[in-house]
């Protein structure tokens, strides 16, 4: 079954060679330190893999002091560049991988952990053709650059106790390995190759242990993360959370602490402010969403090391027990800090979410004082546009009248003399009573229909709000009701056996419905009749 996946696996994965870097290390009996003739490393080409497998040429193994006696198993590590987007890539030929997995006796699950972004890990326990007990480990870390994208395969023989591994990373085998240029990495935390080499070398009784190398991988991964936390994500919520400034937990600015919530009252956010801190809270959420698949990636690949390491000691009663409560030890620390930075991730998304529904807040203030200062700038047109209505309706009966008569109310040509601009007679016409007798009742019956008009429109308006509020069927239990039921609630022993005020010939509850949809009748058109009057 995994001989297929593996077969898939590597037809997908594009191979390109490159430079590698290796580590050895033997295990003697009464040797506590790292020296020249039990403990090499340096880079080696594609080309040279064979060579260096075999263990020949260059690479032939040191000769040991004669005290120092024979070796009793050891460490062989072999490193290689490592991506898994845009298209899965492998540092090194095809060819030299397979030789590597056929000398290492790689578990066939190894390709197919390479295809995993969101990690994985695994363990397997095979017999080997000379009658021994062989552990493999897979642990392929979770796909973030920032933390940690590299896998270790390791297979452990008991009869032997050589531990044999390939590490495989993103831009693994580019830095330098010499801990003085650590600061110039990326990210601060050290390269996967430049941990794995300071720790054995610090630790020259653990060369032996199968568990080794995956608690290196472990504790460097989380290392990664502690350090991502505290500083990447940490500083960009702190950033957010100074430029909506409505979070004053956890500052320790003096300026900052000395300002209050009153500076900040009614200040509005700009749009383009807005869409700013829009764009970057959802990038940090989204940042801080890739990272918290790591803690618990941790923690569960740890508490498997944990469940093997208790198979190991059952077969392997030849395991010092100081390096075994080492690596036991070293294994619950990283399950309780893992449990702990993923209570840190949680928080994180936690915060940014409150800054996310903050700055919703803040535009939604900001778009309810438009919508009020268009609403105003619309009653005032509205206001506007009634009072010319208004006028025209007054003038409109009597320009009516006298266009309906054809009337000359002003007769100009018969009260004065052309000839010697003398005035006499009557300018005014004798029938303009006519004019007032029908446009004044006119005008009075024009506005007083237009009043009834606007009176019926308003009761119709009360009666479809009233009908709506009735059909919400949103029922509010009457003042006096509320009040007895809080009584029962706060004090039974206090409650009347009787319940409820009885109405003759009448239920109680329809009673009481009946009496709060006429008080709330009532207030509706109280309500009404006092907006009218203003």
């Amino acid at each position: 079954m995994f001989q297929f996946n593996r077969e898939l696996a590597a037809f997908g994965i594009n191979w390109t060679p490159k430079r590698l870097y290796y580590l050895e290390a033997w295990n003697f009996a009464d040797v506590q330190s790292a020296t020249l003739w039990n403990f090499r490393e340096g880079f080696l080409e594609d080309s040279q893999v064979p060579e260096w497998l075999n263990q020949t040429g260059e690479f032939s193994p040191p000769t040991p002091p004669i005290a120092a006696g024979a070796a009793r198993g050891g460490i062989r590590l072999l490193a290689c560049n490592y991506h898994l987007f845009p298209k899965v890539s492998v540092g090194m030929s095809r060819e030299a991988f397979e030789l590597v997995e056929s000398s290492f006796q790689l578990h066939p699950a190894t390709l197919p952990a390479l295809e995993v972004a969101t990690g994985t890990f695994s363990r397997h326990f095979e017999n080997d053709m000379n009658g021994g007990r062989q552990i493999s480990i897979i642990l392929k870390a979770p796909q973030k650059y920032e933390i940690g994208n590299h896998m270790l395969s390791l297979t452990y023989n008991t009869t032997s106790r050589w531990s044999t591994a390939l590490l495989a990373g993103e831009s693994l085998v580019d830095f330098t390995i010499n801990l003085h240029n650590l600061p110039s990495l990326p990210s601060g935390p050290w390269s996967p190759c430049a941990v794995v080499r300071e720790y054995l070398i610090s630790s020259p009784t653990l060369w032996g242990h199968p568990l080794t190398l995956p608690c290196i991988v472990l504790s460097h991964h989380l290392k990664r993360l502690q350090h991502h936390c505290n500083r990447d994500l940490t500083p960009a919520v702190m950033a957010v959370e100074a430029q909506l400034g409505v979070t004053r937990v956890g500052r320790r600015n003096s300026e900052s602490a000395s300002r209050t919530l009153s500076a900040f009252k009614g200040r509005p956010v700009a749009r383009a402010q807005s869409e700013h801190l829009t764009v970057t809270i959802n990038t940090q959420l989204t940042r801080v969403g890739f990272t918290a698949h790591n803690p618990k990636w941790n923690y569960q690949a740890s508490e498997l090391l944990v469940r093997v390491m208790t198979e190991v000691i059952a077969s392997n009663p030849h395991l010092p027990p100081d390096a075994n409560d080492a690596i036991l030890g070293l294994l619950d620390h990283n399950i309780t800090l893992a449990r702990s930075l993923e209570d840190h991730v949680l928080g994180i998304q936690k915060r940014l979410e409150l800054q996310l529904n903050v700055l919703y807040s803040f535009v939604a203030q900001t778009d309810n004082r438009l919508s009020a200062r268009l609403a105003a700038t619309a009653g005032r047109d509205s206001t506007s546009m009634k009072i010319l209505a208004f006028i025209t309706t007054i003038f409109l009966p009597g320009s009516y009248v006298a266009t309906l008569f054809s009337m000359n109310m002003f007769n100009w040509d018969d009260g004065s003399d052309s000839a010697t601009s003398e005035s006499g007679g009557t300018t005014v016409s004798p029938q303009f009573w006519i004019y007032w007798a029908v446009a004044a009742p006119l005008t009075a019956i024009t506005l007083a229909g237009w009043a009834l008009w606007w009176s019926f429109e308003k009761h119709r308006y009360d009666e479809h709000l009233e009908g709506t509020e009735q059909n919400a069927n949103v029922k509010t239990p009457p003042w006096w009701r509320r009040i007895m039921e809080s009584r029962q609630i706060l004090h039974p022993e206090l409650a009347d056996p009787l319940g409820a005020i009885p109405v003759p010939n009448q239920p109680t509850e329809q009673y009481e419905d009946s009496q709060y949809d006429g008080h709330r009748r009532r207030r509706v058109r109280g309500e009404r009749r006092l907006s009218r009057s203003r």
